[in-house]
């Protein structure tokens, strides 16, 4: 019998906690959770990270993937890329979160660009084979594509955003506490799982085609989770868990996916919120989707024990400082206060005044050279390559012939009388009960509104021993200033980079990255605007959740209008009218349903308050009055489940103080 977190197994299991003790099962890391094996980055300099800013820029250019062999245009591009202020890279790299520490000049240089030139020539030999650009890359990996969905599938999507915002018609679904400015077309916080309330099945049976017609109002109700710890786990792996990071309300629920004859995935269970037989041809546009973010899954998705040179990098370009002391004189500029000249001062005799000591016991030569030094960056080291290209075998498709995957659509609109869409918070993907290890984002369209960006960033360990061990007591200011952040209590925090969401990009990124949207406006003040997109979330193929295989339609609308689909007007009297009035509410704007609410059949009144209580009851699914209050309770305990992560990130500081 299948067993699922939170139906046959406790809710917190996982493949890295269920199989700790076996070898051979794969991890795939998730960044709510910051102790989880392969969540964290190393450190990184400035200097590596402007590089990754510089490459992306440049792979934002058009024919990058050309261009990048003509000599004489990445002699002008190196010449922009030095003309970066080193105000702004560093305003933008920095770790914010505590002091700033001074700004160290010379970010970028010749070695630095001629690394990039080597790097981005490798790039553009993968993207000619695969229409992909990794990105952000260094610890983790990102990637994106300005080609990968065609002009056709572009246009399909477009198509079914159409129909979907005509659908919704004068009654648009506006995200709760958005301020009337994200329409929600397919939301997975509304209609979702509900422990306690909602109907399952063990087994996968609920497909497609047949969802509502055969399976909805069915099930068995599933229980609410146990907050106990099964005798099966040692009690040392069970305080490993952090149970704020779970809900045991409310859980997302993804639609299966299964690989067919040919190779390509088709979905085998309904997309939740998006009817499954009316909107059979978006069904069929998704999964082209799905399998354009198949391949940029592959480059950025590695589990934990694979990690490997093929693939996303997972390594530093440039290595950790052998000797990062701030009394190495090979780590500044002047290398010390030996190589500055003060003007002598003289007393009201015309003697020279001797030097005094400042109450760090510095002389005022020492304390001016220490106010005028600047580090030295470590060195850009000699281009090495790194294989790209996934091996056949490891790839999605190769190992693993179903996928769970949750599906949103949205439309953000500026309207005439709003100022701009103001910036996000960071956050990762979902609470753990979804297992979500990877994003793509397509951005379908804009129109009228200003570049927006995302940001990007990954948690590091609070315990850098090596890099402490290297430096004397209190002698880390080199260290401070060659990687941006206040080592002595400051959040250990890793900034990345940030990347355009334009028109036609699909973005695809591990979720072990903290993102964050940037603000937008308009730019005709007279026009409204718009931005629209689709992301798909991949749940860890490692560890199958409930789905909507599992989970028969709960939307009330959907049963009510195919068990009603063959009413006319020519026999709507022979409705009775008790539904037909409870049938109005839920299907607004019907015809035949206004018909039978004035013609239809009268009832007994003892007959009418039974069936009264069988449709306001449980067991006729969920209205959608019910399914908003449940989504905004979803929405509060979501929001305590990312404070309660954000605490924890918090909580993980630098401590370089004492050795």
């Amino acid at each position: 019998m299948p067993t699922y977190p939170g139906l046959g197994r406790y809710l917190y299991w996982s493949p890295e906690r269920g199989s700790r003790m076996h070898t051979g099962f794969n991890s795939y890391p998730i960044g709510i959770d910051s102790d989880s094996r392969g969540a964290n980055s190393e450190m990184l300099l400035v200097r590596e990270v402007a590089m990754m800013v510089v490459m992306d820029l440049l792979t934002d250019k058009p024919d990058f993937h050309a261009k990048i062999f003509d000599d004489e245009i990445v002699k002008k591009w190196k010449a922009e890329a030095l003309a970066i202020p080193d105000e702004q890279l560093y305003q933008q790299i920095a770790n914010h979160l505590g002091r700033l520490p001074p700004l160290p000049k010379g970010i970028l240089d010749e070695d630095c660009l001629d690394y990039c030139i080597h790097e981005l020539r490798a790039k553009a030999e993968f993207y000619k084979k695969t229409g992909l650009v990794p990105i952000m890359d260094a610890c983790a990996s990102a990637c994106k594509s300005d080609t990968i969905v065609d002009d056709s599938l572009k246009g399909e999507l477009r198509a079914a955003f159409v129909k979907l915002k005509e659908e919704q018609g004068e009654n648009p679904d506006w995200h709760p506490r958005s301020h009337d400015q994200v329409q929600n077309l397919v939301h997975p916080s509304l209609y979702p799982l509900v422990y306690g309330k909602t109907r399952v099945f063990t087994d996968e049976v609920v497909g497609v085609e047949d969802a509502i017609d055969k399976w909805a109002g069915k099930g068995e109700v599933i229980p609410e989770p146990t907050l106990e710890r099964p005798e099966s786990q040692p009690e040392w792996e069970w305080r490993q868990v952090e149970p704020s990071f779970w809900s045991t309300k409310y859980q997302w629920l993804p639609a299966n996916l299964q690989r067919q004859a040919d190779g390509r995935f088709k979905f085998t269970s309904y997309i939740n919120n998006l009817h499954p037989t009316k909107h059979a041809d978006i069904y069929a546009t998704i999964e082209k989707l799905v399998e354009k973010a198949l391949p940029a899954w592959d480059l950025c998705l590695t589990p934990y024990e694979r990690a490997s040179t093929n693939g996303g990098r997972n390594g530093l370009r440039i290595p950790e400082p052998e000797d990062p002391s701030d009394e190495n004189e090979e780590n500044w500029d002047p290398p010390s206060a030996d190589h500055i000249d003060l003007p002598q001062k003289y007393d009201s005799e015309g003697e020279e005044e001797s030097e005094e000591e400042d109450e760090y016991g510095r002389t005022p030569k020492e304390a001016e050279w220490r106010r005028i030094r600047r580090p030295i960056h470590p060195k850009a080291p000699p281009f090495q390559a790194w294989n790209y290209q996934v091996d056949a075998g490891n790839r999605l498709r190769d190992t693993y012939d179903r996928l769970q995957v949750i599906v949103k659509m949205a439309s953000i609109e500026i309207a005439t009388n709003q100022v701009e869409f103001p910036a996000g918070n960071w956050h990762v993907e979902g609470q753990m009960n979804e297992h979500i290890v990877g994003t793509a984002l397509y951005y379908l369209d804009s129109e009228n509104v200003t570049p927006s960006y995302l940001d990007f960033r990954m948690p590091t360990s609070y315990d850098q021993d090596d890099l402490q061990g290297k430096v004397g007591q209190d002698q880390f200011d080199y260290v401070e200033q060659i990687y941006g952040t206040d080592l002595k209590q400051t959040t250990a925090m890793q900034y990345y980079g940030r990347v355009e969401t334009k028109e036609g990009r699909l973005l695809a990124f591990p979720n072990v990255f903290h993102h964050r949207v940037s603000d937008f406006e308009r730019v005709d003040e007279t026009k409204p605007g718009h931005r629209r997109f689709i992301a798909l979330w991949l749940v860890d193929p490692e560890t199958r959740i409930i789905s909507t295989a599992n989970v028969p339609p709960q939307q009330q609308s959907w049963w009510l209008e195919n068990t009603f689909q063959h009413a006319t007007e020519d026999n709507a009297s022979d409705i009775p009218q008790v539904i037909a009035e409870h049938m109005k509410v839920r299907i607004p704007n019907n015809q035949i349903i206004e018909t039978a609410v004035s013609t239809g059949k009268s009832l007994p009144a003892e007959l009418t308050d039974m069936i009264k209580q069988e449709l306001e009851g449980d067991s006729l699914l969920m209205s959608l009055d019910e399914a908003k209050e449940h989504r905004l309770k979803l929405m509060d305990i979501r929001s305590r489940v990312h404070e309660s992560a954000e605490k924890r990130w918090n909580r993980n500081e630098y401590f370089f103080c004492e050795h």
